[in-house]
């Protein structure tokens, strides 16, 4: 899956890319919570799986860091 994103930031040439496994439980579709992974140039930053409002939220935080210049407060891998 990772990978899969990785190919897909450079080809659309994006800034940004959420990779969700909708295969994994608890996560996707049909429940109330979720788990991604946030793929950009400097790496992967796995969200904590919670509740779909509390991703998003994550999701945001990113984004707003990636507008801002600013550092990341998580792990890369």
């Amino acid at each position: 899956m990772i990978a899969n994103a990785r190919k897909k930031l450079a080809s659309k040439k994006c800034d940004l890319i959420v990779a969700n496994d909708v295969s994994e439980a608890g996560a996707g579709f049909g429940v109330d919570t979720n788990r991604v992974t946030l793929v950009d140039a400097a790496g992967a930053i796995d969200l904590p799986a919670g509740p779909k409002a509390f991703v998003a939220h994550g999701i945001l935080d990113r984004v707003v860091g990636l507008l801002s210049g600013s550092a990341r407060p998580r792990k890369r891998r």
